[in-house]
């Protein structure tokens, strides 16, 4: 019996060695990887941002700032950190990681809405993108804190994270040896080549009654002590509500009491906050693929728009 145990147990633990050495190739490659979301992070962990401008939200960051129109009209060196589908706890998180790699920004550009800023949100976007970085304990409080179901084997034990995920064992097998895919961003920005979409009609048919932005309690403190922390480390803050397809701010319900927060923190701090709720853009879904996010052509013009606008507050 015992010599049958000791066999079982050296056949269980025969193919540990490789499991071990295939999760560093695969962790190791999506960190040098391009892929997706991989090519922000990475650049952020190797310090190779040390932006003066940071531009900082949600998706509606991420599509619509382009730093190569940024950087061209100010003259400095901008990177665009927005983090599709995120909340602002997540950006503030990701914020402080930032501050730990690389150099601090002069400025930060705040996207801000009405539908994520000042809401609490526990839904974790792209649980994938944490995965090579478990081992770090600021991602690790990160994802336990998520609705996503990670535990202790997914940190320690290898290969066991990357069940499922395919494309990402070889694209981490490919980038470790130099053959990842291209890079698809410039800066952390990427503009949408896509047509208007059907999301928006969707959203009035299911709304029939105008459509209430939630403002969480948690979430305004969260903010407020953002601002509180950049003013205190001298970082200037650029409050922005970027255009939206007119239609959408038609059917929202008492949006005034989130507007009025921001117009609040920019009295109170003395940041500026632009809101392009009322621009030119938000008149034609030409500029838009839905009614929240400008396609590239739109994402170009408010880039420049916005560009010159500060360029006098600088």
């Amino acid at each position: 019996m015992k010599k049958f145990v000791v066999r079982f147990l050296f056949f269980c633990l025969l193919p540990l060695p490789v499991l071990f050495i295939l999760n560093h190739v695969v962790d190791n490659g999506l960190r040098k990887s391009r892929y997706s979301y991989y090519a922000e992070w990475n650049d952020l962990y190797d310090s190779k941002i040390n932006a003066d401008m940071l531009i900082m939200g949600s998706s509606r960051a991420w599509v619509q700032f382009s730093p190569t129109i940024i950087d061209s009209v100010l003259h400095l060196n901008s990177y665009n950190l927005g983090l599709d589908g995120s909340s602002f706890d997540l950006q503030y998180k990701r914020f402080k990681i930032y501050l730990q790699h690389n150099k601090k920004p002069k400025y930060v550009v705040q996207e801000v809405g009405y539908v994520a800023t000042l809401a609490k949100s526990e839904i974790l976007p792209g649980a994938a993108q944490f995965l090579p970085y478990l081992s770090d304990t600021t991602i690790w409080g990160i994802v336990k804190s998520s609705n996503v179901s990670f535990n202790v084997f997914d940190r320690y034990f290898p290969l066991y994270k990357y069940n499922n995920e395919v494309v990402l064992i070889k694209e981490g097998i490919q980038s470790y040896m130099g053959k990842g895919v291209a890079a698809k961003k410039y800066k952390g920005y990427e503009g949408q080549l896509k047509p208007w979409d059907s999301s928006f009609h969707d959203f009035v048919v299911n709304n029939p009654e105008g459509w209430l932005p939630n403002l969480d309690s948690d979430a305004v403190v969260e903010f407020i002590d953002f601002l509180n922390f950049c003013k205190a480390n001298d970082i200037k803050i650029i409050m922005v509500y970027p255009p939206v397809y007119r239609g959408i701010t038609a059917i929202m319900k008492k949006k005034d009491r989130i507007l009025n927060k921001y117009l609040s923190f920019s009295a109170t701090f003395g940041y500026p906050f632009l809101n392009y709720e009322d621009d030119t853009l938000c008149n034609s879904r030409a500029y838009f693929y839905n009614s929240q996010h400008l396609n590239k052509l739109g994402s170009e013009k408010f880039s420049l728009e916005f560009a010159n606008d500060i360029k006098g507050k600088l």
